[in-house]
Formats: structure tokens, sequence, C-alpha cells
């Protein structure tokens, strides 16, 4: 078990169970309590649990379903399913979609698209493109590309693991393929954005991947809709600095309109 995959797995636990034992940890996991302190030490610097005398106490609480997060002190740590992700706020998705593949790709781009389930729908409405290059880690973005492949259309995927929940390819031979090429826009999601933490995925494994992508990409578009402004999850994938360009919907506050403005980031109310 890779570490980033073990930390997941501990946090998910501790947020299951409340509160855990060193030996307990241990045995779980099948490593030795020096390698679970250290990860224990790692996790209460990030805030998301307090050490105790012999374990640990999770001080999250879990995300419910359809809570909307406004005003959440805490991350939700719950992952919704693929399916789930895809059927939630559908409209508002592709309609954000289509604005960005009209707006922000043009023939001859090389264009990296992640899996997540507002940015996948983009790859429905680029078989209008003459000449285009893939770069993606996802499957559904993969199978949507598949009818306009060609010889001028292409697809290049990363290799790693595959993350059966959420679809994607990811670990370090994921990674470090995105370190080998340089994409023109790289387009992308996420399921938590505040203005304190930034952008934030619930697992660790696809938000380094995401991180990676960000840094192979000359320009970077964040596509959210304004149902996850004020949500937290416990992985960070950027902050502002890091994007070029915001596209939600008019849901969006006008408090958080007028912060991301002020930061020097391109808005785009679909």
């Amino acid at each position: 078990m890779l570490p980033l995959q073990r930390k997941q797995l501990l946090i998910d636990y501790l947020a299951d169970k409340g509160v855990a034992t060193m030996r307990e940890l241990s045995d779980r996991f099948g490593v030795s309590e020096m390698t679970v302190r250290r990860d224990l030490n790692a996790l209460e610097q990030e805030n998301l649990i307090r050490r105790s005398h012999g374990g640990a106490v999770y001080l999250g609480t879990r995300a419910e379903p359809g809570q909307d997060g406004q005003g959440q002190d805490a991350p939700g740590q719950d992952e919704p399913a693929l399916t789930d992700k895809q059927a939630h706020n559908r409209d508002v998705k592709e309609r954000l979609a289509a604005y960005a593949a009209q707006r922000f790709v043009s023939d001859g781009d090389i264009v990296a698209i992640e899996n997540g389930t507002t940015v996948s729908p983009m790859v429905d409405l680029l078989g209008q493109m003459n000449e285009l290059t893939l770069l993606t880690n996802g499957l559904d973005t993969l199978n949507r590309f598949r009818p306009h492949a060609g010889d001028r259309r292409s697809a290049i995927v990363c290799g790693g693991i595959l993350r059966e929940k959420s679809g994607t390819f990811v670990g370090p031979l994921a990674e470090e393929f995105f370190s080998r090429y340089q994409a023109d826009t790289l387009f992308l999601s996420a399921l938590g954005y505040t203005p304190e933490i930034g952008f934030t995925d619930p697992n660790l494994m696809d938000t380094q991947v995401k991180i990676a992508m960000i840094r192979a990409a000359r320009r970077v578009v964040m596509l959210l809709d304004s149902s996850k402004i004020g949500k937290r999850f416990f992985a960070p994938v950027a902050v502002l600095k890091d994007i070029d360009v915001f596209v939600t919907d008019a849901g969006i506050s006008r408090e958080d309109r007028e912060l991301i403005e002020s930061s020097g980031v391109e808005l785009h109310i679909v």
C-alpha cells in the first residue's frame, strides 16, 4: 500500500470510528506503530485529528448527503459515488462544460481534461475540432472521446492504479506521466471550494494527480457549480492563484464573486 493510500484509509477509518488506539490502527493497516504515529502526526498538523494517549481522536464530522456545507467548519469525508456525482446538478454542469468547450478550446490545442463530472461532458463537444490532442487520467473522459478519435484527434492516457470509485488512474505512474507533457489548457473541477482553503477533494490519490496536471498546463480553467462553494473536503487541490479562469453559475454569492475577481482570476458566470 502506498503511503498516500494508507493515509487516506486511516482518516476514513477515524472519521467512521471517531477514536482509535495506536495498536488498533497498526493491526488494521498491517504496519508498525511507528508508521502509524508518523501518519497521525501529519494528520494532526492538518488539524484533522488530535493525538491522545495511545491513539487519536477525529476532529471533523462527515458531511451528510445533500448538505450544502455553508458555514461548515470541519471537512466532510464521504466521497459520493460517480453516478451520484453525475446526476447532481446535471443541467448546470452540462451548461458549464458547453461554455468551456466553446470558449477555451481551439483547433490544434493540446488539452488536459480530468474525470470530474463537470468537465468530462466537454469531450462530447470536441468532435468539431479538426485537430486536437487530449491528455487525461479518466475512463469516462476517454470513453466520451472515443467516437471523436481519428488521425488528427488523438488521446494520450496515463497509466497507474485504477480507482474504481472515481474512474481515475492515480499513483506515481499517473503523476510522472503528466510531468512529461505540457498542455495548452487544463480543465478540472473539485468537490468543494472555500476562500480559506481553496479547492478540495475527498481523496489524496486523486488530488496528487490533479496537482501534477496543474503543473503541466499553461492555463488552468476551473469549472465549479456554485453548490460546491462553501464545502470543504480532506485534500487540497489548488488555491485561486493556481488557476487562471473560474467558470461557475449564477448561484455564486456576491461576496464570493468579488473575492475571486479581486484575486486576479478571470471569472465567468454562465
